[in-house]
Formats: structure tokens, C-alpha cells, sequence
């Protein structure tokens, strides 16, 4: 009797064993059916179970589950699970660390970093033993695949249609990880996880991203590839790092030389807002190589030699932007300064330097003076037929026109002067 006694609880055991796994395989069943709700309610429950909640083909099974609910069409399945896509690729990652023989291997855990190395060792290892190579193929090469396409086509939703930028760059981040377990490196995830990272004004990882791309030569031709230093540029500008974007700049500049335009300008504007003319000057210089039809570009190159005490040398560059463009307000406005200022400082040295009794010396200085603000004039009218309302022309002319004795238009200017401050 004992020994029927005996036979009994071990069948009792065996069978409600048994009666779990069963789940695992009804699970399959369903899922082959179409039957997702049933599959999900078997498999839920093999997963709670101590006779098969640490059997990879439980995982494997419930990864398989959560993946096609991830994108079921019918409604009523639809709401069965959140974040179903996480729930799957946790599971696939589950089911290949209990797919190992070496007990030692199975109690690995990934949340732990030396774990998770090792973990990624061993899956890289054609020498790891396995209890089922099968699943182990099936999870690496089709389901992680199908996944990190899942999650790249979430994370674009994200992007481009709500606009969470954060949940993007979590999206974008598992589908990188799903692609990496299969042993595939897909740059272009890593491109749109830049993106995201930088618009959800995460730059720690912003910079990572463009870092890493930088090292993939990601691009598909010089223009997309000095873009990634750019990127990578404007996130150390973000964060305050002015040093690491400014070596980011040059890196990129150096790699490309012929495509760096925009690090270039990038680089100048900062040394004309830091104050460093010189420095601004190389860089500007360097942009009209790159365009030497751009106009502005020599108005600006003509402002820093003024900066520099290099007044006539700013006048050439002028003159070049006006023989590309006539009507280019700024270098009109320039020459026009040019003029009216050498014609100021020249009074101003004569009130400084004759004596007030050599009317004589004092008119010759005044005659040159006018001469000067007569050169002025047609740039400053120029101005004005651009930029009618410009209160900095009109002063300006006012001032002219009263120097030289063009009575008449100085009360013109002055009366639309007075109009526009009313």
C-alpha cells in the first residue's frame, strides 16, 4: 500500500508538471491558430508556475505571444497587453539566459553590467552549449530582427506624428539593442536614436549616438557624414562645452574639407561672439573659399578688418560684395559708414590739431571733410531707396546733408524723420 501510495503523489506531481507545460504547448497551438487571447491567457499562466517559470521555452513562447499582439489588426486584441513589444523583447533576452546548459550561466543577470557583458560573450561564442539551438535561432535570427523593425517603425510614429521625442529615443533604443543580439548593426537606427535623443534635449546621449556614428562613417556621402560632426557639435554646444565642440568642428572640418561649410560659419559665429576677431577672420576667410559668390560673406570679412584697425583693406571687401550684389543694403550701409566716419574723425582731429585762428588750415580740412561726406551720400541713398524707413540712414544723411549745405533734402529727411518717431 505504501509503495502505491507512493506511485500515486509521484504521478500527482509528474502530471500537474506535466499538466504546466501543457500551457507552454497550448500556447503554441493558439498562437498557430490565430487564437492570441488564449495563447496569451496559457502562457501567462506557465509563466507564474514553479514547474515552468524558469523553462526558456516558457520565455520563448511568451516573447512569441507579446510580439504578435504587438501588432494584431483585430481590436479585441489589441488592448490585451501595454508595452508589448518591451514585454517580448525582455522575454526573448530571458529565454536565451535560461537556454543555457551551465546552471552558472542561467542565474546571469542582465540588469547587471559585468552580467550582461558576459551574457553578450557567450551568445558571441559558437562554443556556448544550449539546451534547444533551435529557439536559440529562431530568437536571433528571425524574432529580434521582426522586433527591431517593430520598434524603429514605433519610434518614427513617435518622432514624426505626436512628437514624444523621449518614448522615440526609448523605441530607437530597443530596436539597436533587438539588432545587436542578432548580431547586426543597423546605423541608421542609430541615426534616428540622435535625433530623437537631441530633440528630447537628452544630449549624454545624444553625444554618444553622433560618437558612434562618427566611428561607423555613417552617411551615405560627405555632405551626410560632416552633418554628424555638425550634430555632434551642437550637443557639446548645448551642454556648455564650448572646447569639445570647437574640436568637433575642426575634426569634422579637417575629415571634410570640401563639404564643411556649415562647420565652418558654425565655427566663426562663435569667435565673432566671443570677441575674437582674428580668429573669426581665418574662419570667414575660409567660408569665401568655399563660396565665393555669397556677398555677405565680404561684408562680414570687411567688418572684422575695421575690427582690426584695417579700414582700407574692409573697403576692398566691400566693394566686392557690391560688385556681386549693387543691392546689398549692408555693404552700401559700410562704404556709406566708411566715408562719414573717415569725414568725422578728420574734423575731429582738425578742431583737435589747428588753432582757431588759422582759418585758412581749418577750411582746407573742412573742404576735404565735405569731400568725404559727399563720397558717403550715394551709398546712403542707396540705403535709403532700399530701406526707406531705416532711422539710422536718415540720421545719418541728415547729418551729411547739413554739412555739406544740401538744405533742401536735409529738411526732407528731417520732416520724415520727425514723421516716424511721432
Amino acid at each position: 500500500m505504501k509503495k502505491i501510495s507512493l506511485i500515486i503523489a509521484m504521478l500527482v506531481v509528474i502530471s500537474t508538471g506535466f499538466a504546466q507545460k501543457r500551457n507552454v504547448t497550448s500556447c503554441w497551438s493558439f498562437l498557430k491558430d490565430g487564437f492570441y487571447g488564449d495563447a496569451k491567457d496559457a502562457i501567462d499562466k506557465a509563466t507564474e508556475h514553479p514547474d515552468t517559470k524558469d523553462w526558456y521555452k516558457t520565455w520563448w513562447y511568451y516573447g512569441q505571444t507579446y510580439q504578435v499582439l504587438s501588432t494584431a489588426e483585430k481590436p479585441k486584441y489589441q488592448n490585451l497587453c501595454d508595452n508589448c513589444k518591451i514585454e517580448a523583447f525582455d522575454a526573448y533576452t530571458k529565454a536565451l539566459v535560461l537556454n543555457f546548459i551551465d546552471e552558472e550561466n542561467r542565474k546571469l543577470d542582465l540588469e547587471n553590467e559585468n552580467d550582461l557583458v558576459k551574457f553578450l560573450t557567450l551568445i558571441a561564442n559558437q562554443e556556448t552549449k544550449y539546451e534547444d539551438n533551435q529557439a536559440l535561432m529562431d530568437i536571433i535570427g528571425v524574432r529580434l530582427p521582426a522586433l527591431a523593425n517593430g520598434f524603429v517603425n514605433e519610434g518614427v510614429e513617435h518622432f514624426q506624428e505626436t512628437e514624444d521625442f523621449d518614448k522615440a529615443l526609448e523605441c530607437f533604443e530597443y530596436a539597436i539593442a533587438s539588432s545587436s543580439l542578432a548580431f547586426k548593426v543597423d546605423t541608421q537606427i542609430y541615426y534616428f536614436a540622435s535625433l530623437a535623443a537631441k530633440k528630447a534635449e537628452n544630449y549624454a546621449k545624444a553625444i554618444e549616438y553622433n560618437k558612434a556614428l562618427i566611428r561607423f562613417k555613417f552617411g551615405a556621402n560627405e555632405e551626410e557624414k560632416t552633418g554628424i560632426y555638425y550634430n555632434l557639435a551642437m550637443c557639446y554646444k548645448e551642454t556648455g562645452d564650448t572646447t569639445k565642440m570647437l574640436e568637433t568642428l575642426q575634426k569634422g572640418i579637417d575629415a571634410y574639407p570640401e563639404h564643411s561649410y556649415n562647420l565652418i560659419i558654425e565655427t566663426f559665429n562663435y569667435y565673432v561672439n566671443a570677441g575674437e576677431s582674428e580668429k573669426a577672420f581665418e574662419y570667414i576667410s575660409m567660408a569665401i573659399e568655399k563660396n565665393p559668390n555669397d556677398p555677405q560673406f565680404y561684408v562680414i570679412k570687411g567688418t572684422l578688418l575695421e575690427d582690426m584697425n584695417k579700414k582700407m583693406e574692409a573697403t576692398k571687401e566691400y566693394n566686392k560684395a557690391l560688385d556681386l550684389d549693387p543691392n546689398n543694403f549692408d555693404a552700401n550701409y559700410s562704404m556709406g559708414a566708411f566715408y562719414y566716419n573717415s569725414a568725422a574723425d578728420t574734423l575731429a582731429w582738425a578742431n583737435e590739431n589747428i588753432p582757431p585762428t588759422d582759418f585758412k588750415a581749418y577750411d582746407e580740412v573742412k573742404l576735404a571733410s565735405n569731400e568725404l561726406f559727399n563720397l558717403a551720400v550715394p551709398y546712403l541713398e542707396k540705403c535709403l531707396e532700399l530701406k526707406d524707413e531705416d532711422l539710422n540712414v536718415l540720421n545719418t544723411l541728415k547729418t551729411i546733408y547739413y554739412r555739406i549745405g544740401e538744405i533742401e533734402k536735409h529738411d526732407a529727411v528731417k520732416a520724415k524723420l520727425d514723421a516716424l518717431v511721432e
